[in-house]
């Protein structure tokens, strides 16, 4: 599903490029923006959107919506964590990666299972993986931390500590056209010594 949509943008497909900027938030379990997002696609979109959305909260067992697929194992992968049951969300995991394997959280939640099984190594790996995906996901750099904590890597335990907690006080703001960050307004320097120009003519003119 996430490559078709990916070779439709390319070819400029403008509604594919939406879906990729809504799968985004859901990746990042940011479902309260993506039903904001939901809110501008078109109706018979919309509403297919926004049941999805409904049905992870509530049923996600019975979706079988191909958007929302991968999501949808991650979601079941740590409900089955929760119980103990660690083999059943390996499983889950695994299926959701590989229906997208760019889902960060997929990634993470399956290296937290090779870490409490002292398996380092494959836990670093998919870590940094999920970290080249998804640099300002908070989840990445608090388990990060974690595993540089077992590591004894005193250094980097905290640099990823205090990048999880700098990530959590800021945010994101979303533009609800684009689904992406939006960057604070900033009055461009020539247009601030335009009007320290203008200024300063007004007071001689006094």
């Amino acid at each position: 599903m996430v490559d078709e949509l990916k070779a439709r943008a390319l070819r400029g497909d403008g509604e594919a490029e939406a879906l990729l900027r809504f799968l985004h938030l859901l990746r990042s379990k940011r479902y309260l923006e993506a039903r904001r997002y939901a809110e501008g696609f078109p109706e018979g979109l919309r509403a297919r959107l926004l049941e999805g959305l409904a049905r992870l909260e509530e049923a996600p067992e019975a979706l079988e919506d191909p958007l929302f697929l991968a999501e949808k194992e991650v979601v079941l992968g740590v409900e089955r964590a929760l119980r103990g049951d660690k083999e059943g969300a390996e499983g889950h995991f695994q299926k959701a990666l590989a229906l997208d394997p760019e889902h960060p959280r997929a990634l993470v939640n399956l290296a937290n299972l090779h870490l409490e099984r002292g398996e380092l190594a494959q836990a670093e790996a998919l870590y940094l993986k999920a970290l080249r995906l998804a640099p300002d996901l908070p989840l990445v750099h608090e388990n990060l931390a974690a595993l540089y904590r077992k590591k004894g890597d005193r250094e980097r335990m905290v640099q990823h500590l205090k990048k999880a907690q700098r990530l959590k006080m800021r945010p994101p703001v979303l533009d609800p056209l684009t689904g992406q960050e939006k960057r604070p307004f900033r009055i461009p320097l020539w247009a601030l010594f335009l009007l320290l120009a203008l200024l300063l003519y007004l007071l001689q003119k006094r």
